[in-house]
């Protein structure tokens, strides 16, 4: 038809002419490869007119033409062009061909045009184009895109739907500052896999469906201080793999967000080696304190019913964020390292701490497995959920004068461990509840955080109100337990041992090495290497069995032993050990620094009479009578101070003139018959 556009490009063109023979009766594909791309000399043998090409595809449609002679049955027929180049435009909006089109080698001029089109399959082999327009492109098979080229501009599939899976391995796609990939609600039925994908720009696909994996294992995301990946509301049938890739041990980096709030992903969300750079800015002043800024991974009220993987050689330079997220499985964290210390200085963290993890609110029904991480930041999971244990074994905490460990109102199934980890911060632990035990054997807690408003420290472990169900150890292991600020237990519930043996308390800053005011448990050992560095309050503390050694009792803020209730000691005494009990009466004297406590001495006595020991009970109570300062005596109004012969007022309080002990005014004793002088 004279006067089309494809006929005023003059006449065909080589590749025109092989193209045409390619779409002779019973061909599917050409015979001989075309010249190469690369060579200017032969661009007109290689050139395709993009019009031309359409041209030819409509019109085998409307006159039966050679698709007639597809001799694969029911499979479509290939179309395959090699190493060409189109030119003008390949506008096939709202065509419907039943061919699988295949690009080999072929670079494209300007953006195909796929808009609306419905294909049997579409595969492009290393290509080059300016982007691709194929917004509610439907497919029947795969969509390949395997080792292509995007240059400045954008892969188009907002609300396409692809029967098959979407193919982007080893591909490139370049659109700095905008978005590289816009796959609004793309829906995908088999998987999307992007292996080594290299794209600058954001990777923007929120409300995809995925029916298999999302696989961007190997590849390299740019898109610093803004979104490299933004998936929010995404639904994958299988695991989102940002992992290595198996091919050449190549890991998964990004530099920028990876967005994924209300996720819901059917396998795993695997990050295991990857490199996560947020790209961003020091947070301004007075930027709200409930924000990320310096967010690398965003998955709030994301469901990941498998497992997460932020393990072995994971880094992240921001911060990771599940809030109110729900885990099917574990939380493998073990070896990674969160580092945030590059944002803002040492003093500055103090008054403004930034989170490296941000998990408050979530459910996970494995374990967090988190051996060996290292954090410089803040850990935060208030109110978790966690069915199995937390481990942070041989892990080191880095926030020094900050709360390192945020976990209040925790609830873990089964243990909470921290082994030899190095804390240099505090651990905000109030009100948790632990299935098991709570095991801090040989960990070192530095640098407990600074209350800003009380302008003192705040304790290194803080454990108010907790309820353990077994033991809770603050133990020596291959090395003490070693805590310079305050251990906090008041009103702790342990269900069964609270172990203390070995440790170091204090540094001498804080008033408090140990606050168990309250504590209940069954069996309590405190058994320090040196004497406490402040104050140990066991104050209405309440246990079955006592262990105790000399250096409790020579902490140097004392001992605060009233109302401590116990039943027995776990090293009994026998009735021959009188210089066992006399030690233990002269501890008491030393501890109360001069003021009458007979609680503790009744509740030796009791203890001792419980045991049939009656004897070592009376040279208690005893020993609790010569401790009793010498009665008050009443004035008997003989003396001048002018006290009533009633005894109203007491000799302490009108002083003494030496007639009755307790009695210091200063009038001379009035004698009888005469009157008084001075």
């Amino acid at each position: 038809m004279p006067g089309r556009p494809w006929d005023n490009g003059g006449p065909q063109s080589v590749a025109e002419r092989r193209f045409d023979d390619l779409l002779r009766p019973g061909r599917v594909s050409a015979d001989e490869a075309a010249p190469p791309v690369d060579g200017h000399g032969e661009a007109a043998e290689r050139e395709i007119r993009g019009e031309y090409l359409v041209r030819r595809l409509i019109d085998s449609l409307e006159d039966g033409g050679w698709r007639l002679f597809n001799r694969r049955g029911a499979q479509p027929l290939v179309i395959q062009i090699e190493d060409a180049v189109i030119t003008g435009r390949v506008e096939l909006r709202n065509a419907e061909l039943p061919y699988l089109l295949e690009f080999v080698g072929c670079r494209f001029e300007n953006a195909p045009d796929l808009r609306q089109a419905r294909l049997a399959g579409l595969v492009m082999w290393q290509c080059r184009f300016p982007g691709l327009n194929a917004r509610n492109l439907c497919v029947s098979n795969d969509t390949v895109l395997r080792g292509c080229r995007s240059i400045g501009g954008v892969l188009d599939l907002a609300d396409a739907d692809l029967g098959g899976s979407l193919l982007l391995n080893d591909s490139e796609l370049r659109n700095p500052g905008h978005r590289a990939i816009y796959g609004d609600r793309l829906k995908v039925s088999g998987a999307l896999l992007g292996l080594r994908l290299q794209a600058a720009g954001e990777i923007r696909i929120p409300g995809a469906q995925v029916g298999g994996n999302l696989t961007l294992s190997g590849g390299v995301l740019r898109n610093r201080g803004r979104n490299a990946l933004n998936a929010t509301g995404i639904q994958i049938g299988g695991s989102l793999r940002l992992d290595v890739d198996p091919g050449t041990d190549r890991p998964f980096t990004a530099a920028g967000r990876l967005l994924l709030p209300s996720a819901r992903i059917s396998g795993d969300l695997r990050l295991r080696d990857a490199v996560l750079e947020p790209g961003v800015q020091p947070p301004r002043h007075g930027d709200s304190q409930h924000d990320d800024p310096a967010a690398t991974l965003i998955a709030d009220r994301a469901e990941i019913r498998g497992d997460i993987q932020l393990d072995q050689n994971f880094r992240s330079g921001g911060t990771l964020r599940l809030v109110s997220a729900t885990v099917g499985g574990n939380l493998r964290m073990a070896g990674a390292r969160l580092d945030l210390s590059w944002l803002r200085s040492p003093a500055a963290s103090v008054e403004h701490p930034l989170r490296a993890a941000h998990l408050d609110g979530t459910q996970i029904l494995g374990n967090i497995d988190a051996r060996k991480i290292v954090v410089r930041g803040q850990f935060r999971m208030t109110d978790i959920q966690v069915s199995g244990s937390i481990q942070l074994n041989d892990a080191q905490l880095v926030g020094p004068r900050t709360d390192v460990l945020r976990a209040s109102r925790a609830v873990v199934g089964s243990n909470l461990e921290c082994r030899d980890t190095e804390i240099a911060g505090s651990l905000q632990l109030q009100g948790v509840r632990v299935g098991a035990n709570v095991d801090l054997r040989s960990a070192h807690l530095t640098k407990p955080a600074w209350h800003q408003h009380r302008n003192e420290y705040k304790p290194s472990l803080d454990l108010r109100a907790a309820r353990i169900e077994r033991d809770l150890v603050c133990a020596e292991g291959g090395r003490p337990f070693r805590a310079e600020g305050a251990v906090q237990l008041r009103w702790a519930a342990v269900g069964r041992h609270l172990n203390f043996w070995g440790c170091e308390l204090g540094d001498g800053a804080s008033p408090a090495a140990l606050n168990a005011f309250g504590v209940v448990t069954q069996e309590m050992t405190l058994f320090p290497r040196t004497a406490p560095q402040g104050r140990i309050t066991l104050r209405q503390a309440q246990c079955e069995l006592l262990a105790d050694n000399a250096a409790l009792w020579a902490a140097t803020g004392g001992l605060d032993f009233e109302e401590f209730a116990y039943e027995n000691f776990s090293e009994s005494y026998e009735l021959a050990d009188q210089e066992r009990v006399r030690r233990r009466l002269g501890l008491l004297r030393a501890t109360s620094d001069g003021v009458y406590q007979p609680g503790p001495y009744d509740q030796l006595a009791k203890v001792f009479r419980a045991n049939g020991l009656e004897e070592h009970a009376v040279t208690t109570l005893t020993a609790m009578r010569r401790s009793a300062p010498p009665p008050v005596r009443a004035c008997d109004g003989r003396c001048s101070c002018g006290a009533s012969s009633s005894g109203s007022r007491s000799a302490t309080a009108t002083g003494r003139c030496g007639r009755w002990p307790g009695c210091s005014c200063s009038q001379p004793v009035a004698r009888r018959g005469s009157p008084s002088t001075r």
